[in-house]
């Protein structure tokens, strides 16, 4: 019996101490597709938005938006990769329905080919051309963390994003992310993300007092052969209490969903 118990506690130590250098094991995520890659992507966003103020009865408002496009990479380079970003298709649901910030998104990006940056951490932003400062503006900040990490760690990024297509107003997002899991022999890596939005309308210089708040919430999936962020589901939601100069006040509450897939082929 003695025995049995010490082979037994002997594998029992054995599997704790072999398991252990596993799932401590540190790996580099980055965004790094190699040069000729195509890669096709279909972006799906859902709105759905209540709007009131100066004793008005509250709107509500939804749609969706489905978006085709295809990049081509160019140049790959240390810390970077170049990309040519081309608009197949847009469509907006339903069709008949004129939502401002999708019609506006829609004109944006129909038809539209840039060149992209992207580094290594994710970071995005717009060219002109292939030797480009790349000046024009960040169209996806970096969420991807500048050092190796192990399953179950944490990373934190500080953000700002765009509050509409027709804006340059920009939102702080502090958002903190956490590696979940890795599969497929490493091969694939799982992690989910959740952040704080906000706003002061006040900095705008329009006139325009109050505040946006709210949360993002999501999970996306980094594949570490592709060097390539092959799925993306994100929910945003935000509050607007806002005082526009010699109008009545708006009370907004907008929820967004979106969905990103990607994948490389001909």
């Amino acid at each position: 019996m003695i025995r049995r118990v010490i082979r037994v506690s002997s594998f029992v130590v054995a599997c704790v101490f072999g398991v252990a250098p596993a799932m401590a094991q540190r790996i580099t995520l980055r965004i790094a597709p190699p040069e000729g890659d195509t890669l096709r992507m279909q972006l799906e966003q859902r709105f759905e938005m209540q709007s009131g103020g100066g004793g008005e009865p509250a709107e509500v408002m939804s749609g969706a938006m489905r978006v085709w496009t295809h990049a081509i990479v160019l140049h790959r380079s240390h810390g970077f990769t170049d990309l040519l970003s081309v608009t197949d298709s847009v469509r907006v649901f339903p069709s008949n329905v004129a939502l401002r910030p999708l019609r506006d998104a829609q004109r944006a990006l129909e038809g539209r080919i840039v060149h992209l940056r992207v580094d290594d951490n994710g970071g995005m932003s717009v060219g002109s051309g292939p030797d480009a400062a790349y000046g024009g503006g960040t169209v996806m900040p970096s969420m991807l963390p500048a050092h190796p990490v192990s399953v179950g760690e944490y990373w934190t990024r500080d953000m700002q994003v765009p509050l509409s297509t027709t804006s340059s107003s920009t939102a702080d997002v502090r958002t903190t992310f956490r590696l979940d899991s890795l599969t497929n022999h490493g091969g694939v890596a799982y992690i989910s993300f959740h952040g704080v939005v906000s706003h002061d309308h006040a900095q705008d210089g329009s006139g325009t007092t109050g505040k946006t708040v709210g949360t993002l919430v999501g999970t996306m999936q980094v594949d570490r052969r592709l060097l390539w962020i092959t799925d993306s589901q994100m929910v945003v939601s935000v509050v607007s209490d806002v005082q526009p100069l010699g109008k009545p006040a708006i009370h907004a509450r907008m929820r967004v969903t979106q969905s990103l897939r990607a994948l490389v082929g001909n």
